[in-house]
């Protein structure tokens, strides 16, 4: 009895994929499915950091918005940094009171009490006395001014350039606010305020 080896060879009506072409296109299919996913996990990383900086900037624009107008029109030697306890105390003499809408001079305060930075005007002249919340989950409240050479925690009335820097539900916020130009010594009628 004799053995012949017996290929087996497709016929050119027979239909189907060869081995090699089956590797070939599971190989493309595995390229093309890593692009993909590298595609898309950088696109959602680049949404995270694009909404983390958005609300970033937002905090911080916010901030500048309720402390900034009053240090730049803040009164000549009227600048006071209380720096007792975790979180500073800010104030200054302007007549940008909120409130009154630039009525009188007013001392406007800015603190962290339970977690809020809160804004709060007042005038002995008038009995006047008001509080506004601003933002929540605020802790260290820092200020520093600048002496001339640098920021540093220690101030002078006279200083008219500072740092503030707090943090907001665990998101820093850093802002310099200042005048060089401060000469308010009167109110808007020209009468002296002490």
């Amino acid at each position: 009895m004799e053995w012949k080896a017996v290929m087996f060879t497709m016929k050119e009506t027979e239909k189907g994929f060869t081995l090699l072409e089956l590797l070939i296109a599971l190989t493309l299919s595995a390229i093309v499915l890593t692009g993909v996913y590298t595609t898309l996990d950088a696109l959602l990383n680049t949404k995270a950091i694009t909404e983390k900086s958005y609300y970033n900037n937002s905090l911080l624009l916010s901030a500048r918005k309720v402390i900034k107008p009053y240090i730049l029109q803040m009164y000549k030697d009227s600048l006071n940094i209380n720096k007792e306890g975790d979180n500073d105390t800010l104030s200054v003499r302007t007549n940008n009171s909120i409130k009154m809408e630039k009525a009188f001079p007013v001392v406007v305060k800015y603190y962290v009490e339970n977690g809020y930075l809160i804004r709060e005007e007042s005038s002995d002249a008038h009995q006047y006395e008001w509080k506004i919340y601003l933002l929540p989950n605020v802790s260290d409240f820092k200020i520093q001014a600048h002496n001339g050479y640098r920021f540093t925690d220690d101030f002078d009335e006279m200083d008219t350039i500072i740092k503030v820097s707090f943090n907001v539900n665990e998101h820093s916020l850093v802002f310099i606010a200042g005048s060089g130009q401060l000469s308010k010594t009167t109110d808007y009628k020209g009468e002296k305020w002490n």
